[in-house]
């Protein structure tokens, strides 16, 4: 029935607006290595899941809604929730992007391989934000997917929080101690005991998916297992890749990104992407677009994705989390979008999944 609710969603939220973003795109080498981790009575599913997914022949890559359906999928079928984490755990760090994660191998520090690794996931998964922290002595690093269309996604998370922790583990030679996880997803949603996995405390329900460690880590040495350490093709990689990536597109994700966090402020915005607001409006209206439809449309779809993930918050508390200082303006706002208040928007979902 859940899904059943979710389809209708979609069909009815696809009449409601119109997106211009393009779907979002995953490097296909986050593929690698799974099916030799599950039992081999299943490894023909596991190969006919993969085979399935639609791969962009230009470009290596597939949909990143279908590689985190996969990442369900394999969970789901093989009744295992380590799978996610023991691939990542396992996963040639040489072989992320193709070849562009060999500066990560290169990297003689933990902390210099981490952010290498968070500086190259740009060109590894669209409308995504991976980023590293420090503060009173933890570190942490926390990733999450922005588009608010993927849901759930749950086990994605375990795998790429693996591979962090594989660089984590290669400074400290195997210990792990100390440290701490928070994820999206509730504990009930992850289909298993994720903290006997883990073998480390979980917290769920987080607005981001975490892995938090002590800060001293950061300076620990890496056996140095690639002699390279030029980054110009993965900064060529991060130049192609904003190159090519829609305005409309990288703005939405500054918004998703910043949605609950921040004023959206177009200047601030601008700024950060590299161009003025005037030129920034100017490239808008070239691709048939403004900032604030794109505000706009991000907030309706933020806003379904709140309905759906979060049923315990009121509408005042969602209208707060997607910036509006009034509930009653997002009230209007959303039946503008609609035709319908979010109140009844909400009790159509329920009654639907129900």
């Amino acid at each position: 029935m859940l899904h059943a609710a979710m389809a209708h969603e979609r069909a009815v939220f696809s009449r409601t607006t119109t997106s211009r973003t393009t779907a979002s795109q995953v490097h296909a080498s986050a593929l690698n290595g799974w099916d030799g981790l599950v039992d081999p009575a299943i490894v023909p599913e596991i190969h006919a899941l993969r085979d399935a997914l639609p791969c962009d022949i230009s470009r290596p890559s597939i949909p990143l809604a279908e590689f985190v359906r996969f990442s369900e999928s394999v969970v789901a079928r093989a009744r295992d929730v380590s799978i996610p984490w023991a691939a990542g755990m396992q996963f040639d760090l040489a072989t992320l992007g193709g070849a562009l994660g060999e500066p990560v191998l290169g990297a003689t520090r933990v902390g210099s391989a981490l952010r290498r690794l968070v500086d190259l996931f740009v060109v590894l998964q669209d409308c995504t934000e991976m980023a590293l922290d420090r503060e009173e002595g933890m570190a942490s690093v926390s990733y999450r997917i922005l588009d608010p269309d993927i849901w759930p996604r749950h086990h994605d998370a375990m795998f790429t929080l693996g591979i962090v922790a594989q660089i984590l583990r290669r400074g400290t030679r195997g210990s792990l101690d100390k440290v701490e996880f928070v994820f999206e997803a509730e504990a009930h949603e992850m289909r298993g005991p994720i903290g006997k996995v883990l073998n480390a405390p979980c917290t769920f329900g987080g607005d981001t998916n975490q892995i938090r460690f002590p800060a001293a880590l950061l300076d620990l040495a890496l056996p140095v297992e690639r002699a390279t350490n030029d980054l110009s093709v993965v900064n060529r990689a991060i130049v192609e890749h904003r190159r090519r990536t829609p305005l409309v597109e990288r703005l939405a994700q500054v918004v998703w990104r910043d949605m609950n966090c921040r004023p959206i402020e177009q200047d601030r915005i601008a700024r950060e992407i590299g161009m003025s607001s005037r030129t920034m409006r100017r490239k808008l209206a070239d691709e048939g677009s403004s900032f604030q439809e794109v505000l706009d449309e991000c907030r309706m779809r933020q806003a379904l994705f709140e309905f759906r993930t979060r049923p315990d918050l009121s509408i005042a508390e969602i209208a707060l989390r997607l910036g509006y200082a009034e509930h009653s303006n997002f009230t209007r706002a959303f039946h503008r979008w609609s035709g319908v208040s979010p109140q009844a928007w909400r009790a159509r979902m329920d009654k639907t999944a129900h």
